[in-house]
């Protein structure tokens, strides 16, 4: 063998982290061999604020300013690390609202955080609506749509050269919107499907000059996916794979449907318990960003699971 050649093997254990492995290989043996580990790194927690009148969970809680606000230092109190804030609903029982409305929801709250000292995400789907939040000088665009809108790249693209500390998260969803049923994933080609979406986006938004650093990747759950619950499982049983491929994932199973439809059908308010099992494991499978409605239990079980030495390298 006289041309020289080169493998690369990825490991991702949940004990550690990722595990890179790359050698050139030519006739006499090896060449080189590199060892990249990421060490043992702490979740971020995303707390959601929805200024809305119908989420699934919250839906008009928050969508008087004042209450926003009390929610806001709720979850700053409670640790959390990011705060994203969302105008539109995306459940499957949504209705959508006009472009302006939603802005008007998402800007009665944005002083008042921007005098906190916290990172804002916005969660919205509509490019214009994503400008604005860039010119106001959020931190994280969270698009359930995977930044897949006509206009997504000639709206975008220019503010997203100004600002290169901006994030983004492109999450993957069988609807590219707003939550539906019917869908045709199931258990069997859930994992393929994510992998081409992710893939494809990828590729796509960097050609608009965003580093691959920026780009944060979401597999989507519940009815993201599909009403059947095997489904998102299915993607939690497989959360190595994706993160040996993409280790820069958000994750939220927050009060998520499939948890329900698990224990036999229970209202959004009664899934702290089961949330809170599914985000002990995201924890565990050290997935980098963490979705929630309820920061404190994620911060309190994090804090526990490193006094027992189950996060530790």
């Amino acid at each position: 063998m006289n041309k020289k050649s080169a493998f690369f093997i990825c490991l991702y254990l949940p004990s550690i982290g990722l595990l890179e492995f790359s050698a050139k290989v030519k006739k006499e043996g090896f060449v080189s061999l590199s060892l990249k580990v990421d060490p043992s790194f702490m979740s971020e927690c995303f707390g959601i604020l929805n200024v809305t009148e119908d989420s699934f969970s919250d839906g008009g809680a928050f969508l008087n300013p004042e209450n926003a606000e009390r929610q806001a230092i709720e979850l700053l109190s409670s640790g959390s690390d990011w705060i994203e804030i969302s105008g539109q609903s995306s459940n499957v029982q949504a209705q959508l609202i006009t472009e302006e409305e939603e802005w008007n929801r998402i800007r009665s709250i944005l002083p008042f955080l921007s005098k906190q000292n916290i990172r804002i995400s916005l969660d919205s789907f509509r490019p214009a609506v994503q400008k604005k939040g860039l010119e106001y000088g959020v931190h994280c665009l969270n698009d359930i749509s995977g930044f897949t809108h006509p206009d997504a790249k000639s709206l975008l693209q220019d503010e997203l050269a100004k600002r290169e500390s901006v994030f983004l998260v492109v999450m993957h969803s069988h609807t590219q919107g707003i939550a539906k049923q019917n869908s045709s994933l199931t258990p069997a080609n859930v994992m393929d499907q994510i992998r081409s979406f992710f893939l494809d986006r990828q590729k796509e938004i960097k050609s608009w000059g965003v580093r691959e650093q920026r780009i944060y990747l979401d597999p989507g759950m519940g009815f993201f996916l599909s009403e059947d619950p095997e489904v998102s499982f299915t993607v939690l049983k497989n959360l190595d794979k994706l993160l040996c491929e993409f280790p820069r994932l958000m994750v939220s199973v927050s009060r998520k449907s499939f948890l329900s439809n698990a224990l036999g059908g229970i209202p959004p308010l009664e899934r702290e318990f089961a949330t809170l099992a599914a985000e002990i494991f995201l924890l565990q499978k050290k997935i980098p960003w963490i979705r929630t409605h309820n920061v404190l239990k994620v911060k309190q079980a994090e804090a526990i699971l490193q006094k027992l030495d189950l996060l530790s390298a």
